[in-house]
C-alpha cells in the first residue's frame, strides 16, 4: 500500500532531487512511499494520477501546512548508555554540592536496609557549582557510609565516589595513577579523595567493582554491562526517546562486547524499530568483536550494523582534561565549601603540583598508530574522540602515516569526533585523508562561557569551528554525545546557526552556518558519514522512507523558535513509529 504526503512544505535536503539529476523548478508538492522506499517526489497532480488509479490503495496524509523532512541521523552518541541513564539520579540541574547530596540521598528513602546496590547520579557539572569544584568522597559520605555512592560528571570523563567504593575497590594511598588518567588526592597529595578522572582510571574502578562481586542487579555494578534484562530495558527506553525526537539511525559509539551482543539479540527478537550502528572500543577488544561478526560489517542484520571501531584519545575541554598544544588559562580561585576536608580537597584538585596544564593523551603515539593500522588493514572505519588540538594532531599524524601504505584509507571515511579545538591548519589536512569532522556543536550552548574562561577569548570563540571546516571542504556532521546531552537535533541546528550560549553570550559568530548547512549536518551529511548516502538522509525516489513531520519550517521560522522545533510524527522504512500524543 502506498502513502501519499501532500499539502505541506517538503524539504528534501537533496540538492539534485528531481528528474534528470537537477533540482526541481517548482517546490515539491507530494511525496509517495511504498513499502520501505520513497517511490515518487514531485507535483500532486502527477502523484494522484500515478498512484491513485482504480484498484490501487493509497493512504493520503494531509500535512495541513506542516513540514516533511528526512529523518534525523545520529552521527555520534551512546545509545545504550542513554537508556541506562534513565534509571539513575539526574544531577544536571544541581547548582551546589548540597543539592547533589540531597538528590542522591533521596534515592535511599524507603529502600530496604539489605539493598546494597549503588546509588548513582549522572550529570553534575562543576562549572555550575560554587568555586567550580567537584564533589569529594567527604561530600558523598554524607549520602551514605554503608552503600556505594557514585556521581558521574556530565562529560562522562570523570566521576566521584564515596569512601565505601574506595574501600570496595581497594584504591588507597599506594594506588598509582594509570596512564591517561588519575585519582584525586587530598591535601597530603597522597590520600584518595574519591575523584576519578578519565577512562583508564574508570577502568581500574570497574575492575575493582567486578572483583568485589557486583552481579549487575544487587551489587556495586555501575561500570559493568548489567544483566541482559537491564540491557534490553535500556535499549527499549532509549529507542522510545530517539524516535520521539525524529532520529531513526542511532549510534552506540563506545560499545562493549556485551552491548554488541545485547543489540544483536534485540534485533533478532524484533525489538528494534530503528537502525543501530555500533562502534566497539579498540582498546577493550573492539577489533576482535568486529572480526567475529563479518556479516554485520557494511550491512544491517536485524537492524544492527557494526560500523567500525572507536578510539578515545583525550578527555573533556569543559573539565580541562582534553589534550591541548597550549595550556589552559589559569583557573579562577576555588571557593571553599563543605568543611575543612572539602576545602583541602578542592585546593589540591585544582592545583596539583606537576599536573600538565595542557591536559594529557589517553594513549601513546605508537599504540594509536598500530591500532589504526590494524583497523585500516581490515577495512574498518575509525572514529577518534579528539577534543583537544593535540589529540587532533595525534589522530591526523597517525592516520596520514597509515594512509601512506594503504591507498584506500581515505575511502574508509575516518571521523574526528567532537573536534572542539581543531585548528585551521589541521582542517586543511583532513580532506586529503577523507576525514569527517563530527562536531559536538551544542558545546557552544551548554559550555560556551566555560570555554571562553578555560581557553581565553581567542581559542574559546573557535570552539566547534564549523564554518572553517565547511570552507575547507571538510564533510561536517553534528551530534549530541547522548547521554552527555539529550539527543536534541534542533538544539544543535539552532546553536550552529546562532552561536549563542545558554547565558546569551555570542561565541564566535564568524563560525556560524546557515540553516540549510546545519540541517544537512544532521541528515544527508550524517548518512554520508555512515556510507549510507545512497539510502538515507534525503527525500528522493529510491531512498529509504525515513521521514519526519515537524511543526514549523526550520528554514524560515524565527531564530528564537528554531531550537523548539517539534517532531509530530516519525516514519521508519515507511511505517509510522512515533506520533505525538
Amino acid at each position: 500500500m502506498a502513502t501519499l504526503y501532500h499539502s505541506g512544505t517538503v524539504i528534501t535536503m537533496d540538492e539534485d532531487a528531481a528528474t534528470g539529476g537537477e533540482a526541481p523548478a517548482t517546490p515539491v508538492e507530494a511525496v509517495v512511499t511504498e513499502g520501505d522506499r520513497i517511490v515518487y517526489v514531485g507535483d500532486l497532480v502527477t502523484a494522484r494520477q500515478r498512484f491513485g488509479d482504480a484498484g490501487s490503495e493509497v493512504d493520503e496524509v494531509d500535512l495541513a501546512g506542516r513540514v516533511l523532512l528526512p529523518a534525523f541521523i545520529d552521527a555520534h552518541g551512546h545509545f545504550m548508555s542513554y537508556g541506562k541513564a534513565a534509571r539513575q539520579v539526574d544531577l544536571r540541574d544541581c547548582t551546589d554540592i548540597d543539592g547533589i547530596v540531597d538528590a542522591l540521598a533521596e534515592r535511599l528513602v524507603g529502600r530496604p536496609a539489605q539493598d546494597a546496590s549503588p546509588v548513582v547520579g549522572l550529570g553534575y557539572d562543576h562549572n555550575n557549582l560554587p568555586g567550580y569544584r567537584h564533589p569529594t568522597r567527604h561530600d558523598l559520605d554524607r549520602v551514605s557510609t554503608t552503600v556505594p555512592v557514585i556521581a558521574v560528571h556530565r562529560s562522562s570523563h570523570m566521576l566521584v565516589v564515596n569512601s565505601v567504593v574506595l574501600e570496595l575497590v581497594g584504591i588507597t594511598s599506594g594506588t598509582p595513577d594509570p596512564d591517561g588518567g588519575r585519582f584525586g588526592r587530598e591535601d597530603d597529595r597522597v590520600t584518595p579523595d574519591g575523584y576519578v578522572e578519565e577512562i583508564s582510571a574508570m577502568l581500574v574502578l570497574a575492575e575493582g567493582l567486578a572483583a568485589a562481586g557486583g552481579d549487575g542487579e544487587t551489587g556495586p555494578s555501575l561500570l559493568s554491562p548489567g544483566s541482559p534484562g537491564d540491557q534490553r530495558e535500556a535499549i527499549l527506553t532509549a529507542q522510545r526517546e530517539y524516535l520521539s525526537r525524529g532520529i531513526t539511525t542511532v549510534q552506540e559509539g563506545a560499545a562493549s562486547p556485551e552491548e554488541v551482543d545485547a543489540l544483536i539479540a534485540a534485533g533478532e527478537d524484533g525489538d528494534l524499530a530503528l537502525d543501530v550502528v555500533a562502534y566497539p572500543i579498540v582498546t577493550t577488544g573492539g577489533l576482535d568483536v568486529l572480526d567475529a561478526h563479518p556479516e554485520r560489517i557494511g550491512s544491517y542484520e536485524g537492524r544492527v550494523r557494526l560500523g567500525g571501531c572507536k578510539l578515545i584519545l583525550d578527555g573533556s575541554p569543559q573539565a580541562r582534561s582534553a589534550w591541548l598544544s597550549e595550556p589552559y588559562e589559569p583557573e579562577e580561585e576555588v571557593a571553599s565549601g563543605g568543611g575543612a576536608e572539602s576545602e583541602a580537597a578542592a585546593d589540591h584538585q585544582h592545583e596539583e603540583p606537576g599536573r600538565c596544564q595542557c591536559g594529557y593523551p589517553a594513549l601513546p603515539d605508537d599504540q594509536v598508530g598500530s591500532l589504526i593500522a590494524r583497523a585500516v588493514d581490515s577495512g574498518y572505519q575509525v572514529l577518534a574522540h579528539c577534543n583537544g588540538d593535540a589529540a587532533s594532531e595525534q589522530f591526523l599524524d597517525a592516520y596520514a602515516h597509515v594512509a601512506e601504505s594503504h591507498p584506500g584509507a581515505a575511502s574508509l571515511r575516518p571521523v574526528m569526533i567532537h573536534a572542539q579545538t581543531v585548528r585551521a591548519d589541521q582542517l586543511d589536512r583532513m580532506p586529503a585523508l577523507g576525514m569527517i569532522a563530527s562536531f559536538f556543536v551544542g558545546h557552544v550552548w551548554f559550555w560556551g562561557d566555560t570555554h571562553l574562561r578555560n581557553l581565553g577569548p581567542g581559542r574559546g570563540r573557535r570552539i566547534s569551528p564549523v564554518r572553517s571546516a565547511l570552507d575547507r571542504g571538510v564533510a561536517v556532521t553534528f551530534h549530541q554525545d547522548a547521554p552527555v546531552t539529550d539527543p536534541d537535533m534542533p538544539v544543535s541546528v539552532a546553536t550552529a546557526v546562532t552561536r549563542r550560549s545558554s547565558r546569551g553570550t555570542l561565541v564566535g559568530p564568524e563560525q556560524s552556518v546557515d540553516r540549510y548547512e546545519a540541517l544537512r549536518a544532521v541528515t544527508s551529511a550524517a548518512a554520508y558519514q555512515y556510507g549510507e548516502e545512497a539510502d538515507k538522509g534525503r527525500i528522493r525516489a529510491g531512498l529509504r522512507a525515513d521521514l519526519i513531520v515537524v511543526d514549523r519550517d526550520p528554514l524560515t521560522c524565527a531564530h528564537e523558535d528554531l531550537a523548539g522545533l517539534t517532531v509530530l510524527s516519525t516514519v521508519k522504512d515507511g511505517v509510522e513509529v512515533y506520533r505525538q500524543g
